[in-house]
């Protein structure tokens, strides 16, 4: 995911732009980038814009789609697919008012 919001708010880029962008943050080998980008490539999350060198990645789905994958999984590994039970726990580690708890009560009739 990190590599994707560096590609989601650059553009297309080169392994070495988004590694300098990650570096900030943590250290990481410029290796480790390229070699997950191009896993990336592989599963359609990066598409290859230009085959010269340096070669440079976009976007290969956009971000509401990346979260909703990540979403799904979250909710089929941790909560046995259920969304009602993933948002009902994600909701017990913040307090509400109740004028908001209501509102979500009622979306939550749709789930599962």
């Amino acid at each position: 995911m990190e590599i994707m919001r560096v590609i989601w708010a650059k553009g297309p880029a080169p392994v070495k732009a988004v590694h300098e962008t990650l570096r900030k943050n943590r250290p990481v080998a410029l290796t480790t980038v390229a070699s997950m980008m191009q896993l990336m490539e592989g599963k359609s999350l990066l598409k290859l814009v230009d085959q010269n060198r340096p070669f440079r990645y976009e976007a290969g789905i956009d971000a509401d789609a990346a979260k909703d994958s990540l979403l799904k999984e979250i909710a089929n590994r941790a909560f046995n697919g259920s969304a009602r039970s993933l948002v009902m726990h994600l909701l017990s580690k913040k307090p509400m008012s109740k004028d908001k708890t209501a509102q979500v009560e009622k979306l939550l009739e749709h789930l599962d």
